[in-house]
């Protein structure tokens, strides 16, 4: 009989320690054969491998003589060897214990014949601590009891694969009705040359029929696309994406044959759609009705899947959404064409219930929508920002945080922006606890629920597992971990909840499948996502406070505090929403989720956001540079002001003399047309003396945000010159009269003076004298 206690705790190791070599010097004496042989029968030989709907081999795999690639689970240079039930991970009294033993030689060295001995742990695995320390063990761990040794008939080349089918008679295993059900550990060691090559662990269930209470076990799928930089997916990448071997439709087809499972979807995938209009790729609106018809609870992820723990430790106090997405929409592609049915009512996502199972949204009356104008054929109907994003979701209350990045204070903004429910990874909680609780547990302003990390790390690693090997080994550990939490406490009915991998979505192409083999358990069912929100909140679990890396949250703060600067230097235009709303898009797409492990190439995206935003800002300026000469009192200083944006703004420009020789007029209100140059008049007063100035001309909304820095113009003032200026006129207008009226006088003179002469001439004349 095998004892029933647990095994002593252990260090974890990495997962690969599974199938690591063993060290030579492990004597092959170190083990004896333990009474549970006395119950072996027989000789074992190779038997064919068993074809069953939950672990399902390639017929390939089943020839050790094709196995010729090597396991990507075992490192290079090394031997792996795992060990796997062949049919289902569940053994029950009176079966025969059929087993999957894989040989991965990824060396370079040729294995020459030997045999593989498969062994039972002596003792059962009961806590989760047990289970990792038998699949993860130390070096000198004990393997347990051992069972058969199978010859492997033939060498293993290098580089190749091979599987061996090892079947344990039922009264060779010797476990009865006495031993309690639950997990058991199995080892299979390959031994050739009296070396020991490598040793593999892995488990089943032993159920005898005693009463079980199953774990409800919730899923979460996201459907996302790539990061990018840009606020929507262009109509040529959805193109691809939905194209039937699509990401997108990839995506799509696992989601919906795993109809338990709860979509958490980008609501930017939905909107990028939407705006193309009738330009639309058929495939993407295919996808989207395809979406639409999904039986699957739907929740919607941050639009772009901004990771909101960043938003909210960057400063945001509320969590971002998109404003608006006019400027990406074309009017013609939204026309009305004639003999169209009218379009479908779209739901406001706000009427949606927060938290409610879509059957039981369906159930629910609702009020008789108001009925809306029917659209003329050829009338433009251009969508609103609501109607883009609108989609029939079961929840909106919900939000997904990168994992183990949350802080106390995240949770205020997380309820201020309406995300009532939190979901968090275990790596976020405290449990004191030895019981695995309820998924729930109570959050300050609301509710959290909590990702098993163990249990979705083995599901995960199984709906992306590329071969039947490395998938069934990773679906045993995790039928085996729902085994250990619904026999250590049996009179307590757990739901927990298991999150895949949004960062790699591609790569999961056998969600559905893993699902079903844990489905087909009889300790555990799938189950919806309310189940988890309706679980009793587990009240050993607490709060753990966590925080993101403090440069990502530098450079997400530096975002934040340039798209207020964009906002306000955008009232000074005629629609401010056409620059401010893409800004916000982009914004968006930088805070995505999956850029948190791109450290380098994120950091680079967002220096480059940000120089193209100041850019922007900077696009109203005055070109008006120095020196100037004022001369006078009273001048009017003609400034030239500079707008290379496509839209009107409006400034009001501010001048600050550097000293008191000039004395600046009020401050100008100024419009300023797209692409174009516009000249104001500043009146300036000369107030002492001669001397330089600068003046520092500054732009401003008219709410007084400055725009930029000041701009310096030199100016050189005399004002003096003026006075000496009008002396020197007087006395040349004086000068210019003076000769004139001396030239006047002369000449007058000259003119009496021939006049005088000439009467002088006729008077005095010789007179004659008479005859005698």
């Amino acid at each position: 009989m095998v004892a029933e206690s647990d095994s002593a705790h252990r260090p974890a190791l990495p997962a690969a320690a599974c199938s690591a070599v063993r060290p030579a010097r492990r004597a092959m004496s170190r083990r004896r054969p333990g009474p549970i042989t006395a119950f072996l029968v027989g000789a074992l030989t190779l038997a064919s491998l068993i074809f069953a709907p939950i672990f399902v081999l390639a017929s390939a795999q089943a020839d050790p003589a094709t196995g010729s690639v090597a396991s990507a689970t075992t490192p290079a240079d090394t031997v792996g060897v795992t060990v796997t039930p062949t049919t289902s991970p569940q053994l029950v009294p009176g079966q025969d214990l059929v087993l999957t033993v894989t040989v991965h030689n990824n060396t370079s060295a040729d294995i020459p014949i030997g045999r593989v001995d498969v062994y039972l742990a002596q003792l059962a695995l009961t806590t989760r601590a047990a289970l990792d320390s038998w699949l993860r063990p130390d070096d000198d761990a004990n393997s347990g009891d051992q069972l058969v040794s199978v010859p492997t008939t033939e060498g293993i080349p290098a580089g190749a694969s091979t599987n061996l089918s090892v079947t344990v008679p039922a009264a060779a295993v010797g476990l009865t009705d006495d031993n309690a059900w639950g997990a058991r550990g199995i080892a299979a060691i390959l031994v050739a040359g009296d070396v020991i090559q490598a040793e593999g662990r892995g488990t089943f269930v032993w159920s005898q029929g005693s009463a079980i209470t199953p774990v409800a076990l919730t899923a979460i799928l996201p459907i996302t696309t790539p990061e990018s930089a840009t606020g929507l997916i262009t109509s040529k990448a959805l193109e691809s994406y939905t194209s039937s071997v699509g990401l997108l439709s990839r995506q799509l087809d696992v989601a919906i044959d795993a109809p338990t499972a709860t979509i958490a979807i980008d609501p930017q995938i939905i909107a990028s759609i939407r705006v193309l209009g009738t330009a639309a790729p058929a495939s993407a609106v295919a996808w989207l009705d395809r979406l639409a018809g999904a039986s699957n609870d739907i929740f919607p992820l941050g639009y772009a899947d901004a990771d909101i723990a960043l938003q909210a430790q960057a400063g945001a106090t509320t969590l971002l959404a998109p404003t608006s997405f006019v400027s990406a929409i074309d009017a013609s592609l939204f026309v009305v064409p004639s003999a169209t049915p009218l379009p479908e009512d779209t739901t406001d996502p706000t009427d949606v219930p927060s938290v409610t199972s879509r059957a039981r949204a369906q159930a629910t009356a609702s009020p008789t929508p108001t009925p809306t104008p029917t659209p003329e054929p050829g009338a433009t109907v251009i969508p609103s920002t609501s109607d883009l994003l609108a989609w029939n979701y079961t929840s909106t209350a919900i939000g997904w945080p990168v994992a183990g990045q949350v802080a106390r204070a995240d949770l205020d903004v997380f309820a201020a922006s309406g995300l009532t429910t939190t979901i968090l990874s275990s790596g976020n909680v405290e449990q004191s606890d030895v019981f695995t609780p309820n998924t729930a547990f109570a959050l300050p302003g609301g509710l959290g629920l909590v990702s098993d990390s163990a249990l979705s790390a083995a599901i995960r690693t199984a709906a992306e597992a590329t071969t039947e090997d490395e998938w069934r080994v990773s679906v045993s550990e995790a039928a085996s971990l729902l085994a250990v939490v619904s026999a250590e406490n049996p009179n307590s009915a757990r739901t927990l909840l298991v999150t895949f991998n949004r960062s790699s979505p591609e790569s999961a192409t056998r969600v559905a499948q893993t699902l079903a083999a844990l489905d087909s358990t009889t300790w555990s069912n799938a189950a919806p996502l309310q189940a988890a929100l309706d679980s009793a909140p587990g009240t050993t679990v607490t709060f753990r406070d966590q925080a993101i890396d403090t440069n990502r949250v530098t450079l997400a703060r530096s975002l934040l505090q340039r798209e207020a600067a964009i906002a306000e230097f955008a009232t000074i235009l005629a629609d401010p929403l056409a620059f401010t709303a893409p800004a916000r898009l982009d914004l968006l797409t930088l805070l995505d989720t999956t850029w948190a492990s791109q450290t380098e190439a994120w950091a680079d995206q967002v220096r480059t956001n940000l120089a193209a935003s100041f850019d922007l800002i900077h696009a109203v300026t005055v070109t008006t540079r120095g020196p100037i000469i004022v001369v006078g009192s009273k001048v009017d200083l003609r400034i030239t002001l500079n707008n290379a944006l496509d839209q009107a703004v409006t400034v009001r420009t501010e001048i600050v003399p550097s000293n008191g020789r000039l004395v600046v007029g009020e401050t100008l209100e100024t419009t300023i047309q797209p692409n174009s140059a516009q000249a104001v008049s500043v009146p300036l007063s000369a107030a002492v003396g001669n001397g330089d100035v600068v003046l520092r001309v500054t732009l401003f909304t008219l709410n007084g945000t400055p725009l930029g820095q000041p701009a310096p113009i030199d100016v050189s003032v005399r004002a003096d010159w003026e006075g000496v200026g009008a002396s020197i006129f007087a006395i040349l207008v004086v000068g210019f009269f003076g000769f004139g009226i001396w030239r006047n006088i002369v000449r007058r003179r000259r003119e009496k003076s021939a006049e005088a002469s000439a009467v002088s001439e006729e008077t005095v004349l010789p007179t004659a004298v008479p005859d005698a």
